[in-house]
């Protein structure tokens, strides 16, 4: 009997250690967690003003104009149509958090979403480098997602790729909800269509 009661006391050690161990794994991934999105979206300003990355681009929200996104067309189109704030679109799309270990190592030029294998995805709508036919594009209004899908959807033009980069400020902001609080919000955005009302 006393066997067994060690026996029982050893494994609940053990299995204590390992809970333990993936709590504090978790817990230091998010360590100085706003500091480290505000320091990112700091690095692309940098970048965007010094003009070493000729693809970024800056976008100044129409509503909140000290925090501004960032981008890179992924698949540019020349002309056609862009979504008002009243209308409803649809897209495809894949949501990343910031890993710098993971950004550093990237080669030049730096898409980060293409990285996302390496990423912690919180929300997508396909699974691959492309969307399948077996992967449906999700529709939704320009007006009824986070500010800085509603900005950057304004400024797209239907058919075109873009790699965006939104601060807490213009995504979730300070509470949790898909992401961790602070978190900036990095997506592959592909704009299929517009549905007019």
């Amino acid at each position: 009997m006393k066997k067994y009661i060690l026996l029982s006391l050893l494994f609940t050690q053990c299995l204590l250690l390992f809970t333990s161990c993936d709590e504090t794994e978790e817990v230091n991934k998010y360590a100085d967690w706003r500091n480290r999105n505000e320091a990112f979206i700091d690095s692309l300003k940098s970048v965007y003003d010094a003009k070493t990355d000729p693809e970024l681009i800056q976008i100044i929200p129409y509503a909140e104009k000290n925090y501004p996104i960032y981008a890179k067309k992924l698949k540019t189109v020349t002309s056609g149509e862009t979504p008002l704030y009243t209308d409803s679109v649809t897209a495809y799309y894949r949501g990343m958090l910031i890993n710098e270990a993971v950004f550093g190592a990237a080669t030049t030029p730096r898409y980060y979403t293409k990285l996302y294998q390496s990423l912690d995805v919180f929300d997508k709508n396909f699974a691959g480098e492309e969307p399948t036919v077996f992967e449906s594009p999700t529709t939704f209004f320009v007006n009824g997602v986070v500010a800085g899908w509603t900005e950057v959807l304004q400024r797209m033009k239907v058919g075109e790729r873009w790699e965006i980069y939104i601060p807490w400020q213009q995504g979730y902001g300070s509470s949790v909800s898909a992401a961790p609080a602070y978190s900036t919000l990095i997506f592959d955005l592909n704009l299929v269509s517009i549905i007019k009302k």
